[in-house]
């Protein structure tokens, strides 16, 4: 069970890794796209993104936890031939509905969007990529069943990078007639920032399917070796995809779909008091664009944990193995913990210089305000993502869907009455998103602790928050007392911006080696996290260990 457990370990870490490459350079393209279509582009990219990631989420995205729970289960006892049927399923589902899906974004733009047609172009721009997207998801799904995650990891970066190269220079090709025109700049260099998302899955695409023609010989022997008594009819195979695919699609959405009624009420909202469509896109892209990219980069390495634990804990539980379930849980939070406090005390302390870095343009200090507030969200979306992912590995996909149901009217309630009432703008949607996230959290934890008597221990989070706390005070102190006494010296772009990458790499530094006296872990523990056979020759070497 051990050897599981730390294979488990192992893999979510690979992916935590590749997530981390395509997060940074995702963040980084963001800076030289804004540049080129200006605040207002900002919000028309995150406007058609946003209806873009709830089609896609609706038609395909949640393929490959799925797929890879589907066939882990019959993999788990090995039925190869059943496993295969589900994977062929799968594509047929995907093309059917992903096309669907494609479709309904490119013809339903101009309704989807109707209080903000200038994204419009964005939107039917990303239409293909839905259709393109389900097919990736399946293969990766393949892959994740068999707990290999490395050609999944591999696609995400080559699809970030691609995205990232063809973001910028189709943004800048297509906003050169419309110079000096603010308004239409914006308008095509969002639609150029959404043919790189289309290029960069293309590209993944490609890569995963070579690494599936790859495979093809141990995937025919695996089929002859096959000796399963019956085998599944499609029929049979479709049933359970669609009953599997169902909730969780349903559970993603309600999820994910929080960006959309947000966008909704506060543009409706903005509209009805005056603000022209412009000054609203503006105001929500220091949110949409900004903030919650950043964000995003410790929740993404929740969130391949929660891929790898998917059909890790299907197995387990097909084999009627609680024990080891419950022990791959455990330490995937411990690992989750890991990543997700350390960086929310890190991005709330560095709020203004790594705005400043990023978007030197702009609202500076509006969107390092809502970074600052809004970093404790890492640590709830990164816990609920993973418990998500835990309850669907259980066989309880339905229940995510109605935690993240009720989480959702709180987070309307709350928006709709901040943004109308309270009149503070930007900063009611960041109300309601913190107490979304704390909502989904503490409800998931309570599901999990019902279905399989499993709670958080206090262990998984002491050790990290102290480390924490120590390289917050070291971050601090490295970039703020240097910026308050020479300020003339540091408020410039380049100066300012490497005080900050230093703080930021003795904080690393600093975390590791505290976390090393507080975490209590053995030698072959601190192995399986991510750079841990580095953290443990660094430990040996200051005689931490």
């Amino acid at each position: 069970m051990a050897q599981e457990k730390g294979k488990v370990v192992r893999q979510a870490a690979f992916l935590m890794t590749a997530q981390m490459i395509s997060s940074v350079i995702g963040l980084l393209y963001r800076s030289p796209l804004h540049l080129i279509m200006g605040d207002a582009g900002d919000g028309y990219y995150t406007f058609a993104y946003e209806w873009y990631t709830i089609i896609l989420l609706i038609s395909s995205y949640s393929i490959p936890s799925a797929i890879s729970k589907v066939m882990a289960e019959r993999l788990a006892v090995k039925k190869y031939r059943s496993a295969n049927k589900v994977f062929k399923a799968a594509l047929i589902y995907v093309c059917i509905v992903g096309g669907a899906g494609a479709l309904i974004a490119f013809f339903g733009a101009p309704l989807i969007l109707r209080t903000e047609p200038d994204a419009v172009l964005a939107l039917r721009v990303l239409a293909p990529t839905i259709f393109l997207s389900g097919i990736l998801g399946v293969f990766r799904g393949f892959f994740q069943a068999h707990n290999t995650m490395k050609p999944t990891a591999i696609s995400q970066v080559i699809e970030q990078f691609m995205n990232a190269v063809f973001s910028v220079l189709m943004a800048y090709l297509l906003t050169r007639p419309f110079v000096g025109q603010d308004n239409t700049m914006g308008i095509y260099g969002a639609a150029g920032g959404t043919i790189g998302t289309g290029a960069g899955v293309i590209f993944g695409l490609l890569f995963i399917l070579f690494a599936y023609a790859s495979n093809r010989k141990i995937i025919k022997r695996r089929l002859a070796r096959d000796r399963a008594s019956a085998e599944e009819s499609y029929k049979q195979v479709f049933k359970v995809i669609f009953l599997m695919v169902t909730p969780i699609i349903l559970a993603t959405c309600v999820y994910n779909v929080t960006s959309v009624v947000d966008q909704l009420i506060f543009t409706n909202i903005l509209h009805f008091k005056g603000v022209s469509a412009a000054a609203t896109a503006s105001l929500y892209g220091l949110f949409g664009y900004r903030f919650k990219p950043i964000i995003n980069i410790p929740i993404a390495l929740a969130s391949a944990t929660s891929t790898a634990l998917i059909p890790a804990v299907a197995a387990s539980i097909a084999s009627r193995d609680t024990d080891g379930a419950v022990s791959k849980i455990d330490e995937c939070v411990k690992l989750t913990m890991f990543i997700a406090i350390p960086s929310s005390i890190g991005i709330c302390i560095l709020s203004y210089p790594v705005i400043r870095t990023l978007y030197p343009s702009g609202n500076v200090k509006g969107a390092a305000i809502l970074l600052s507030i809004g970093a404790v969200s890492v640590i709830f979306y990164s816990l609920s993502t993973v418990t998500n992912g835990v309850l669907q590995g259980l066989g309880h996909p339905s229940v995510p869907v109605r935690n993240a149901a009720i989480g959702l009217g709180i987070n309307a309630a709350v928006a709709a009455f901040t943004v109308g009432v309270l009149n503070i703008h930007v900063y009611g949607i960041l109300a309601a998103t913190l107490l979304y996230s704390f909502a989904v959290m503490a409800l998931n934890a309570g599901a999990l602790r019902h279905y399989l008597g499993y709670t958080h221990h206090i262990s998984q989070f002491t050790a990290p928050l102290k480390a924490a706390v120590i390289m917050g005070a070291a971050v601090g102190a490295i970039y703020w007392i240097p910026t308050l006494l020479v300020p003339s010296v540091f408020d410039r772009y380049l100066f300012g911006a490497i005080l900050m990458v230093l703080a930021v790499l003795a904080g690393i530094l600093v975390y590791f080696i505290c976390y090393g006296k507080f975490s209590g872990l053995t030698d072959e523990e601190l192995r399986k996290m991510p750079m841990g056979t580095r953290m443990l020759g660094l430990f040996r070497r200051l005689h931490i260990r």
